[in-house]
């Protein structure tokens, strides 16, 4: 049985019959059952909005006037080991395109392997990058070989959902703006084989940014391309056109806003910005996709991370100054987008936008409990060289590497092959920080006489999405330590992926914490109405929060983000009791309560 077999047959069966439809190129226009096409797509992302929530998302877009979902499918998402896929609950892409098939919407799928999307390495596994010198997106074996599984495997569950097999997708696009990257038809064809093995008889197309040389080079001959821009939709189709004449207009990514990186501002686009853009593509009959109709959040830590000749990591608010907010709820650019799409439909009315209760405030929440980080860890394993991450499986989060040093000694640490930010304790104690996060300074250690305790928490603040700097993203120590002219060596590793936090026996706080020690504080919390709301962690200095067990997500005091997004589908009621856990990692005076508001902070930390 091929794999996924079983899954295949299980969605065909849950489908309704009904005729085959067809979708297929005529000339310069889609085709839909033999009548001219134009897709009015917008983008959304199944892992980063809550699942209750789909539907009412859907429900927006339709309203807004689309009649097209396109997303993304992640890898490292579904397989975090090799050969071990999860497709269930919050990672359920069938179910969210089974649902955008219910409420009439067409749909659009990227499967990658490669998706970039402000996302951990642009979805590619971590364990791909085990093995020193592995090429990503090429055709070294290492890397293509699993690539070309997770694509028949995908192909497998997708042609049920097609609309040759009356289901609502259109097409898929194959890798993901590969001209930006590289020129390797082989790779390409490899990748496109892999569809049709798996079973996809559908149409495929490539999607590019919008020059020339950048067109040719992301796609294969015959296949359908696509143009990504962000401005000036009428050259963009028009080099679109040189590269390919007489093929439909089509935008796989009109750029409506963009994503926040920690310590710059956030992104406010203007729909005024994109309007003029919108209504020309609306005029002329071109197919579009908005990227993003709705954001979301990336929750954990899923963030990716870029380059511009610094490290950038991009906050868990992926907000991009959508049509629908972080919340799912409309914005003025959602409501100027609707006019714009609706007086060019003729007779086709636009549904009711739906309505939603505001959000607002559970009070504030108090973190009346603590426990000891250091003294919670797991057991580690002793290696006598450095292993990075990926060396030993894990993924995400952090690992602890924990020596022992001999002092007397006063003598800086070596922190420059640490990726991508370390907490240096001593003896239990933070002293300082280091990693490429913060420059490559060394910590001073000094110490006494006789034996001390030296740990370093490295944290993966999110893997490079873009670009051929994503080929060296490996995590943890990814070098030789030195204490002054000795190399370190023997570490204890401790693995922390921290999906869910540390468990012990909590205790009652009792005020601020001792200067330099690590805690996790806890809160024991009942909500009468649970609503949407946002956490504001001003106040507090650099850390990760989770509720009920799920991983929220990073803060960060430099900002933009300043709040976190509470759904309130997460949080419970009827007398039942809610967790929230709060480990602040670099800040000794926090607040001793966290407070709720109704509506997000952006801001940056002066000086930063």
């Amino acid at each position: 049985m091929k794999p996924f077999a079983f899954l295949t047959a299980a969605y065909t069966a849950l489908l309704p019959i009904s005729h085959a439809a067809t979708f297929e190129v005529a000339g310069n226009q889609f085709h839909l059952d033999g009548q001219a096409f134009q897709i009015r797509a917008g983008e959304m992302h199944y892992p980063r909005i809550p699942r209750a929530e789909w539907a009412n998302r859907v429900k927006m877009a339709k309203a807004m006037g689309l009649n097209t979902v396109s997303l993304y499918l992640f890898w490292n998402l579904h397989e975090e080991r090799p050969g071990q896929f999860d497709f269930e609950g919050q990672k359920d892409f069938v179910a969210f395109i089974r649902e955008c098939g219910s409420q009439g919407m067409k749909v659009i799928v990227r499967p990658g392997p490669y998706v970039c999307a402000e996302w951990e390495l642009g979805g590619i596994p971590a364990w791909v990058m085990a093995e020193p010198g592995v090429k990503l997106r090429s055709t070294d074996r290492r890397y293509l070989e699993p690539a070309k599984a997770w694509m028949r495997n995908v192909a497998g569950m997708l042609e049920p959902l097609s609309v040759a097999k009356d289901g609502p997708v259109l097409m898929l696009q194959l890798e993901n703006e590969f001209g930006s990257f590289a020129s390797d038809p082989e790779y390409l064809r490899e990748l496109e084989a892999a569809l049709r093995g798996g079973g996809y008889t559908g149409l495929l197309f490539a999607g590019d940014g919008p020059g020339e040389e950048t067109q040719r080079r992301g796609g294969l001959p015959g296949l359908l391309k696509a143009a990504n821009f962000g401005k000036e939709a009428k050259p963009a189709f028009e080099t679109l056109e040189k590269v390919q004449p007489g093929k439909p207009r089509f935008t796989a990514e009109f750029w409506i806003g963009w994503f926040d990186q920690w310590g710059r501002p956030h992104h406010r686009i203007d729909a005024r910005q994109k309007s003029a853009d919108l209504e020309w593509m609306m005029d002329e009959g071109v197919s579009f996709n908005l990227y993003m109709f709705h954001g979301g959040t990336t929750r954990g830590f899923w963030t990716g991370a870029n380059w511009d000749g610094a490290y950038r990591p991009t906050t868990n608010s992926y907000d991009y100054s959508a049509p629908l907010d972080e919340s799912g709820r409309p914005t003025p650019k959602y409501h100027i987008f609707r006019e714009i799409i609706s007086r060019r439909l003729g007779q086709e009315t636009l549904p009711e936008v739906p309505a939603l209760p505001s959000p607002g405030t559970i009070g504030p929440i108090s973190l009346g409990e603590q426990l000891s980080f250091l003294k919670s860890l797991p057991a580690g394993e002793t290696k006598e060289v450095p292993a990075s991450m990926e060396q030993f499986g894990q993924g995400r989060g952090f690992v602890l590497y924990r020596a022992q040093i001999k002092g007397p000694v006063d003598a800086p640490l070596d922190l420059a092959q640490v990726q991508d930010r370390v907490i240096v304790l001593l003896d239990g104690k933070r002293i300082g920080l280091g990693g490429r996060s913060v420059g490559t300074t060394p910590v001073q250690i000094t110490a006494g006489e006789g034996s001390h305790r030296l740990d370093l928490l490295v944290e993966n603040m999110g893997r490079i999405n873009f670009g051929p700097v994503m080929n060296s993203e490996r995590k943890g120590l990814t070098g030789i330590v030195r204490l002054g002219d000795r190399e370190l060596a023997a570490f204890e590793h401790i693995s922390l992926p921290l999906d869910q936090p540390l468990a012990g026996d909590y205790e009652k706080a009792a005020g601020a914490t001792e200067p330099g020690q690590l805690v996790l504080r806890r809160s024991k919390f009942k909500v009468a109405t649970p609503q949407d709301t946002w956490l504001d962690l001003r106040g507090f200095g650099r850390g990760v929060v989770w509720l009920n067990g799920i991983n929220l997500g990073r803060y960060w005091s430099i900002g933009p983000q300043q709040t976190i997004y509470v759904p309130s589908v997460w949080l419970r009621s009827g007398g039942e009791e809610n967790e929230l856990v709060v480990l602040e990692l670099e800040k000794d005076d926090c607040p001793q309560e966290i407070p709720t508001l109704k509506e997000p902070v952006w801001s940056i930390l002066p000086g930063k």
